[in-house]
């Protein structure tokens, strides 16, 4: 998933992650070492371009600071938002379902004694609108997780309750790419999502008994291009050389808890 999306990452962008999004800061820390040397990565506190020499759970650890470029604010940052320089907005969700709309707040809000489930939420929802785009990504592919509609509309995708998004008077692209442990989707005209490739060792009757929702385009899909000799090379020594990545790399399928090794 780390090399999936850092290849999605364009030279000169300026990116932003959320605070618990290891996967795209390692993406952004490897597009750097590799095609996108003067991507600008913004940490959620304010840290531009860290070089800790290794990653840390929270994109909001102290340890992120020493040999910064610059430390901001969470004020400058939404600042930035608000004047559209942001290009690269990073999103997981709770619920993501097919047009790319977000809940990060809660599940089973229709019970009476309360949600089941209480997610985050998000600090500054307006990310959703004024980034340039929005990577969707997700650590588990579960029916759970991608959902026809979500629950609660937490970060806009591209329809809501009907309305398009240039409808609801947003100029920018809005979710773009999903990339999970299964597959890597992308958006047909309509804005819903469809399989653009899946993994290696990955079924095609996996991703589609694992996706809540029905899939516009059937197998055979076309299969991701594995990461390379370098990309890996780079990834395992320069970014990420304690191997936190691996220790994450642990994906829930039909209930079951499987271990993988690979950073994708």
């Amino acid at each position: 998933m780390t090399v999936l999306l850092a290849r999605e990452l364009l030279n000169g962008e300026l990116a932003v992650t959320g605070a618990s999004s290891l996967v795209p800061v390692a993406a952004c820390l490897l597009a750097q070492q590799t095609h996108a040397p003067d991507l600008t990565l913004i940490l959620p506190s304010g840290v531009v371009n860290p070089r800790p020499g290794r990653l840390y759970r929270s994109a909001s650890d102290g340890r992120w600071v020493p040999g910064a470029e610059a430390v901001g604010s969470g004020y400058d940052l939404f600042e930035m938002s608000e004047n559209g320089r942001l290009d690269v907005m990073f999103y997981g969700g709770i619920q993501i379902d097919r047009h790319g709309n977000i809940n990060l707040t809660a599940t089973g809000l229709d019970r009476d004694e309360g949600p089941a489930f209480r997610g985050p939420g998000l600090a500054n929802t307006s990310f959703a609108v004024v980034s340039g785009r929005i990577i969707l990504f997700s650590s588990t592919h579960t029916p759970r997780t991608f959902v026809d509609q979500v629950e609660y509309l937490t970060a806009a995708g591209h329809l809501q309750g009907g309305t398009a998004r240039a409808d609801a008077g947003i100029t920018t692209a809005g979710p773009v790419l999903c990339i999970t442990p299964l597959v890597t989707l992308d958006f047909d005209e309509k804005h819903s999502m469809r399989v653009r490739s899946v993994h290696s060792g990955v079924s095609e009757e996996c991703v589609i008994t694992q996706t809540g929702f029905e899939l516009p385009t059937r197998p055979p899909w076309p299969r991701t291009p594995p990461p390379t000799t370098t990309e890996l090379q780079i990834l395992r020594q320069l970014v990420d050389p304690t191997g936190e990545l691996r220790a994450q790399s642990r994906t829930s399928v039909r209930g079951t808890t499987t271990s993988t090794t690979s950073p994708r």
